[in-house]
């Protein structure tokens, strides 16, 4: 296991728990006390996690950096993304939100033809205009680095729109309900939740289980639900109307 892969799956058992001691990371992860060490030392220097005597938290998941969420599990958010991307079809309309894990969505859709797609992310709205992407990016505020937007002009222009599809993530997923941390993203996913035909929730393994302040909806409202985590069986039952797509 790489360095950036430990460093994820501390990340995940933080998420999940809180707080841990070094010693329940080692036999976790099933590598040394001094690797785990390095570990949580270039964690910390991140920003990401808060060390103290033999143990370790994770900071408010609000206010790590994007550029920090963006790193963090690749291969899990491009796999996911990939998957996404092949429900795009030509000449469609899509939201794409500012998650971290909506970004990878991009590099996906180059071949698409006849695109138009909504977005606050100014950076992907930039590469998807270059690509030859007909490309909608909100006004509003920088609510996050380096080209995040929110804030009620953000709203407003997403209340100009309809989209075929709209695509995802959020802050936790728990017990069939999707959260958010933010009232700047919750408002603009509300939104869109209307204006939108078909909605797609990404989902990585580190936001199941996680329950925050606000219920953005319910699995009934969600069309497909893309994750590389383990969904239970009763979720998948009781939400028959959702397809599950496992990567």
């Amino acid at each position: 296991m790489y360095q950036s892969e430990r460093m994820d799956e501390i990340l995940r058992i933080l998420k999940k728990h809180h707080y841990v001691t070094v010693d329940y990371l080692v036999k976790k992860i099933r590598y040394s006390p001094a690797s785990i060490r390095r570990d949580l030392t270039s964690l910390e220097k991140q920003g990401l996690v808060k060390r103290s005597y033999g143990g370790v938290e994770i900071k408010d998941e609000s206010s790590t950096p994007f550029i920090f969420r963006q790193h963090s599990m690749k291969i899990e958010k491009n796999s996911i993304a990939e998957c996404a991307a092949d429900l795009v079809e030509n000449d469609e309309t899509i939201y794409i939100d500012g998650s971290s894990s909506a970004q990878y969505l991009g590099h996906f859709l180059v071949n698409k033809k006849g695109l138009t797609v909504i977005t606050n992310n100014m950076l992907l709205a930039s590469y998807l205009q270059k690509n030859g992407i007909k490309t909608y990016c909100s006004g509003g505020y920088v609510s996050e680095l380096p080209g995040i937007l929110a804030g009620e002009i953000t709203n407003n222009t997403f209340s100009m729109f309809h989209a075929n599809k709209m695509f995802f993530s959020s802050a936790g997923f728990d017990g069939g309900y999707i959260y958010d941390d933010s009232e700047a993203y919750y408002k603009h996913h509300k939104i869109m939740l209307e204006n939108s035909d078909k909605h797609i929730f990404l989902c990585g393994s580190d936001k199941i289980g996680i329950k925050k302040k606000m219920i953005v909806c319910e699995l009934n409202n969600i069309d497909y639900f893309i994750s590389d985590g383990q969904i239970s069986d009763n979720i998948i039952q009781k939400y028959e109307n959702t397809k599950f797509i496992s990567v």
